[in-house]
Formats: structure tokens, C-alpha cells, sequence
């Protein structure tokens, strides 16, 4: 047969089927930390650039522990508050989102098909409960909506703190006594699109992560509140904090290893494949061995394909139904992964906009501009130098990226950690490659002391980067 080049499945899990989800997902630890199915505590708040796996991870969780679930995406933004002009401190503005998710809770799990009509009704007299006291605070609610909605900026600019917190702790008793033994989740993906303006609002985010862990607190393990947020808005909250530290330990991190990325392979030809997979997991070599050729060791084979992954399990994905597309009839073998590495790595570099483009703007251009024909090794220092030499007292480059406040506040030392974050640059450890997925909270004092920093392969090709030695590539 002739492949396509969707032999490995979707790329995004928003498209993808429950039975896909379920069949394709890989653990990576952090599912065992999240407050989740019996856990009263645990990581509440997952970031992961784009790719990474987010909406994967939220899907499986759904699809593994059926419970009652809110999701606010970017399909389901039902919230229509805009963040941009929410200025009042994150302690403030936590209570009236916490209100805000439990009344859009009650509502929406009341209105399901598969809600009894007894709870259905004690959610409903919830919603209405609370509904009725912020009646009673002139400008709080929307009556002219179905329902009536709170008026988050008309709230915040009240001083009625104390009402507020009433109908808080009024409305979690109530909610929770209408679930009975059950269990209700709101989960919080595409922040974007739910909390439009959030991306210049690090105050706004931070007051949405404390409504979360209130939720959380409150609620035990009776309802479990998860946000799931890109790389990049993260950054830019921690880089403008005023309470992270109230919030620090319910956080986590997505990241990828090479084990895991091959395993992710292996199960999309298992599900493609329909082989059952029985109670001692799969054998990866084997399942890896239907669809691709290699001559030589296996592990040396699967690290060249997974050393081109930036974000993890989409880059994967895509470059193998890229691969596939490629072979036709053929099994997959390193020529035809190399094939791909031109277009994969324009993809990877314009990419970068998606996930960063909103707290780092013509991320992309800026590291085309600066990085092309450069050497793949570096040292710290010399990294810094580049941004300098390359940037800084470049006037065609300075002139084009000075309008943009990220860059023209930035020290050579400050774009050099930039371009870490965004994962463009890596650096070497003991233990192998290391990226900002995998250590996000490097310092940048500790970046520039680097010896061995390297430019990823995902973008080496389209850059035109000057390859290491055999020996010294990454």
C-alpha cells in the first residue's frame, strides 16, 4: 500500500477520536502528581509549549475517569471576559473568577443530557442562589444575558469584598451538595481564547491560577480544577509575579524524553495497526520495525529521529507522517526522514510564533535574522556576544525589531536567555541534551557559563547553521 501522511494519526489531540487518545497517550510521571480521580492535592497547573501535549493530556484524563467536566477552550470560550483592562491585584480579582467558574459549572453541567434531574435542579437553585445576591450589587450582573452573568471589570470596581466572598463560599457549599458522592471537574485549556487579553495581563493569569487553587482547596477531591497554559504566557507571568509563591508548588511542567517520543511511535502503529497490547506493554524495536528500515543500532537510529524535536510529541508525529508520506511504498529509513528536514525545520522555525509570538512578537523573523549561517557550538559567552554583534550593532536588524518592547529593553545577556527559552538554543550536560522544556527555571547567569551550548538541529537546516563535528553534534 502507499502511505499518507497520516499513517501516525492526527498531530493535534483536539481531532483526535476518545479511543485514539486513550490508545496513543504516553505517561511521563506527571499524571500521578496531578489533583485528580482520589487526589485532594497535587499540580494544578500544567505548562507546556505548544505540541507538547496539553490537549492531550486534559483529553485522557477525561476519557480515562468519566466525571462531570466543564471545559472552557478555544471551542468552548463561553466566559466572553476580556482581560486587557483588569488591573486590581490577583487577590482581588481570584474570588469573582472563582465565582465566574462555578456559576459556568453549575450552569453548563445542569443543562447536560447526562445529568439527573435531581442534581440538575440543586445546580440550577445554585446558580440562582448566587445569582440572586449579586442582584443585589448594582452593575455586578448582566441580566440581558440568559441566565444573568457576572460583570467581572463592573465587580472589580466595586468595594463589596466581603459580599463577594459570601457568595463564593455559598456557592462551592452548594454546588458540591448538589454532586452528592460525585465528582465534577473544570478543566481550562486555550487560555487565549477563554481570557482574552490575558497575554498582557501576568496580574490577570496569576488571579486565574489562585480562582483555580481555591477551587482546589475548597473543594478537596469532590472537584478538580486544571489549567493548562502555553510555555510562553507562563513567562511571562513569571517574569512579572507578585504572588507566584502562593501558587509555585501546584505547578508543573510537559516535557519529553527520547524514550518516551519512541514510545509514542510505537503505540500509534500498535493502534494503527489494531494489535492488542497485553499486560507487559509493548515491544517498541518490534512495532517500530512494521513501518521503518534502519541498519545499525536502533537507538542510534531513533535518537536522529527524536534529536529534531522541540516541543515533543506533535514534532514527532508530524515529521514521521512527513517521513511516511515520503516512502510511499516503502519502509521509512533515514533517507527519507532527511528528505523532510528542509520543510519540517521552516515549520519548526515559523512555529515559534504560535507559541511565543505573543509575549516575544517576530520571534520567528528575529531568529532567522540573526541566527542564519551561524555555528552550531557556542559557548555562553559567545551566544551573548552574537546577540550583540549580530543584533544589537546590526543597524538593519536594530532598526527592524527596536518598535518592540521585549527587544528594546533587552541587554545581549537578556536576548541570549530569550533565545533559550524559546527553545532554539540547548545546552549539554552529563546526562545528554538539555532544553527549556526540560529546565525551564535555568538562570541566566548559569546559561552564559555554559561551554557547550548548541542550536537545535530542528532548525539547522532552514538557518543554514554550520554544522559540529560528528562527535559534537547534538
Amino acid at each position: 500500500m502507499t502511505w499518507t501522511g497520516e499513517y501516525f494519526g492526527e498531530a493535534d489531540a483536539a481531532t483526535a477520536t476518545d479511543s485514539a487518545v486513550t490508545a496513543h497517550h504516553v505517561f511521563r510521571g506527571i499524571e500521578a502528581s496531578l489533583k485528580w480521580g482520589s487526589a485532594d492535592s497535587g499540580i494544578q497547573v500544567v505548562v507546556g509549549v505548544k505540541g507538547s501535549g496539553k490537549t492531550d493530556l486534559r483529553r485522557y484524563l477525561e476519557t480515562s475517569n468519566p466525571t462531570y467536566v466543564l471545559n472552557l477552550d478555544a471551542d468552548h470560550a463561553y466566559l466572553s471576559l476580556n482581560a486587557a483592562n483588569i488591573r486590581e491585584p490577583s487577590g482581588r480579582t481570584k474570588n469573582a473568577i472563582t465565582a465566574i467558574l462555578l456559576q459556568e459549572f453549575a450552569r453548563r453541567i445542569a443543562e447536560s443530557n447526562s445529568t439527573s434531574g435531581t442534581m440538575a435542579r440543586a445546580l440550577k437553585a445554585a446558580l440562582e442562589v448566587s445569582t440572586a445576591t449579586l442582584r443585589n450589587l448594582p452593575g455586578a450582573i448582566d441580566l440581558s444575558v440568559p441566565g444573568a452573568k457576572i460583570r467581572l471589570a463592573d465587580l472589580l470596581r466595586r468595594d463589596d469584598a466581603d459580599v463577594l466572598q459570601v457568595t463564593v463560599d455559598k456557592l462551592m457549599t452548594n454546588v458540591l451538595d448538589a454532586l452528592q458522592t460525585r465528582r465534577g471537574a473544570i478543566m481550562i485549556d486555550d487560555a487565549e481564547d477563554v481570557f482574552p487579553g490575558i497575554v498582557e495581563n501576568p496580574r490577570f493569569l496569576e488571579g486565574v491560577v489562585r480562582a483555580v487553587s481555591d477551587i482546589n482547596v475548597h473543594s478537596g477531591n469532590r472537584i478538580h480544577a486544571l489549567l493548562l497554559i502555553k510555555h510562553g504566557l507562563w513567562r511571562s507571568w513569571y517574569e512579572n509575579q507578585r504572588e507566584y509563591d502562593r501558587v509555585k508548588h501546584s505547578i508543573g511542567f510537559l516535557s519529553w524524553d527520547h524514550s518516551a517520543l519512541v514510545e509514542l511511535i510505537a503505540r500509534r502503529i500498535c493502534h494503527r495497526e489494531g494489535i492488542t497490547v497485553g499486560s507487559d506493554g509493548i515491544d517498541v524495536r518490534s512495532l517500530w520495525s512494521r513501518r521503518f528500515a534502519w541498519s545499525g543500532d536502533f537507538e542510534v537510529f531513533t535518537r536522529f529521529c527524536t534529536r529534531h524535536c522541540v516541543s515533543g510529541s506533535r514534532d514527532i508525529v508530524a515529521l514521521c507522517n512527513m517521513a511516511a508520506a515520503r516512502a510511499g511504498d516503502a519502509l521509512i529509513g533515514q533517507e527519507h526522514i532527511e528528505a523532510c528536514l528542509g520543510k519540517y525545520a521552516e515549520d519548526k522555525l515559523y512555529n515559534l510564533n504560535a507559541d511565543y509570538g505573543d509575549t516575544y512578537p517576530d520571534i520567528s523573523q528575529f531568529v532567522e535574522r540573526v541566527f542564519q549561517g551561524a555555528a552550531a557550538m557556542m559557548t555562553g559567552t559567545e551566544l551573548a556576544q552574537m546577540m550583540g554583534s549580530r543584533a544589537l550593532l546590526t543597524p538593519a536588524v536594530d532598526r527592524k525589531f527596536n518598535r518592540l518592547t521585549w527587544y528594546a529593553n533587552a541587554t545581549q545577556e537578556r536576548l541570549a536567555k530569550i533565545m533559550y527559552e524559546v527553545g532554539v538554543i540547548g545546552y549539554e550536560s552529563p546526562r545528554g541534551p538539555v532544553h527549556a522544556i526540560e529546565n525551564p527555571n535555568l538562570s541566566t547567569a548559569d546559561l552564559l557559563s555554559k561551554d557547550a551550548l548548541f542550536v537545535h538541529p530542528a532548525f539547522r537546516p532552514h538557518l543554514a547553521i554550520v554544522q559540529a563535528s560528528p562527535d559534537a553534534e547534538q
